[in-house]
């Protein structure tokens, strides 16, 4: 099933005017202080998602042409055509520029990175075979950074392969948890391969957001609830969903790739999840994984915390600590041993698709609407929490 961001509301045209304050992740992770440092210049990031509005006015010139894998000719992924926008919202997190109104637009955590953009999904929808060619597709064009917002209950051995492929071209790998964890938590791919960050969400607290999935496989915890980005008519939105706290992940990664272009995929995850904030103390959490991602310290800690080149989500002590208990060993290995577990628990999620229901995938953000931006000064809107429905079982993380 494939999670992701639904437009609920088409409200009053959003005045960029108070996007920028509303951006409440940069506050939390002092980006004024990160952008003395790194900028995220250099670096493309991957978005692989429902294609990315190219014209918005936070995103011109961010754009690379990229490739759609629906059967569109000539399509190069630099238009969003989804109902709510959610490829465009991811971009707009990584890397918007926020010159919309004189510089009080949205604003991108690494702003001065590239988004490739690679359309597999459309209106919260899309198979694991577009999904494994578009990441393929990410890693030939040498992406640094891979955003994966999508996510399918069965560990799709085609969707495994592209990723062990990515892996091998030196890509990091940052995919949403999902936003199931209070329907069943049912794991979801590619988060849940071994080397991808798995990002659950929390709020504007720190808390863990309890939408958000959890597991053993969970790598790192961002922000998730309450947030603005950029949508595909000019404009901006407000939603909630792992997708979001994902692409916050993404942009924290190009950061750490520019200020330290000689560092592998493999160091940079280590940086990431050595310096990330842990609420519950050392060691790793379901909720949490190996804590809160703080890329200022990631980009402050000494040389020393790189350690080897090698991707520490595919060993089972990432830190090299002995966490015996967190339940990460499942992970060791790309191997021949690990394909064949992992084609036995393919064969197992597909009886249980077939049992459920619909096997595609679906994009990881929830409860979204277009954002009617407060004027400057005036208290900020809470979050809309949208009435259950079906279709929420095809939205995106």
């Amino acid at each position: 099933m494939l999670a992701g961001l639904w437009a609920l509301a088409a409200d009053a045209p959003a005045d960029a005017a108070g996007i920028r304050p509303s951006e409440w992740p940069l506050t939390q992770f002092q980006a004024e202080q990160i952008w003395h440092i790194s900028r995220g210049q250099g670096v493309t990031v991957a978005v692989i998602d429902s294609g990315v509005d190219a014209a918005h006015p936070d995103l011109k010139g961010q754009v690379l042409p990229g490739a759609g894998f629906l059967g569109a000719p000539r399509d190069d992924g630099r238009a969003d055509i989804s109902d709510d926008s959610h490829g465009t919202a991811i971009a707009g997190i990584i890397a918007g520029t926020g010159e919309a109104d004189s510089g009080n637009g949205m604003t991108g955590l690494a702003p001065e990175s590239k988004v490739l953009p690679v359309r597999v999904s459309t209106n919260g929808t899309a198979e694991p075979t577009a999904i494994a060619e578009g990441i393929k597709y990410a890693a030939d064009h040498h992406a640094q950074v891979i955003n994966i917002s999508v996510g399918t209950t069965t560990p799709d051995p085609l969707l495994r392969e592209a990723v062990t492929y990515a892996l091998g071209k030196d890509a990091v790998i940052v995919a949403s948890a999902g936003n199931e964890g209070q329907n069943g938590n049912p794991a979801m791919y590619p988060a849940s391969f071994p080397g991808v960050i798995n990002v659950t969400g929390t709020d504007s607290n720190g808390r863990f957001w309890p939408v958000s999935e959890s597991s053993p496989r969970s790598t790192l915890a961002a922000p998730a609830t309450g947030i603005y980005s950029a949508n595909d008519r000019g404009q901006y939105v407000r939603a909630d969903g792992t997708s979001y706290a994902a692409a916050y992940v993404s942009a924290a990664a190009a950061l750490v790739r520019s200020a330290f272009p000689h560092l592998t995929a493999g160091q940079t995850i280590r940086r990431l999840i050595s310096t990330a904030q842990r609420p519950g103390g050392s060691g790793h959490d379901d909720q949490y994984g190996y804590g809160l991602v703080n890329p200022l310290a990631a980009l402050r800690a000494p040389a020393t915390i790189s350690g080897s080149g090698v991707n520490p989500l595919l060993s089972a002590d990432p830190l090299g600590r002995h966490n015996t208990g967190t339940g990460i060993g499942w992970a060791t290995g790309t191997g021949l041993g690990g394909a064949l577990a992992l084609s036995t628990a393919a064969a197992a999620w597909a009886v249980i698709r077939r049992r459920t229901g619909s096997s595609h995938t679906s994009r990881f953000h929830k409860q979204a609407a277009l954002a009617p931006t407060p004027p400057r000064g005036a208290p900020r809107p809470a979050g809309k929490s949208s009435k259950s429905s079906k279709k929420k079982r095809k939205s995106r993380s």
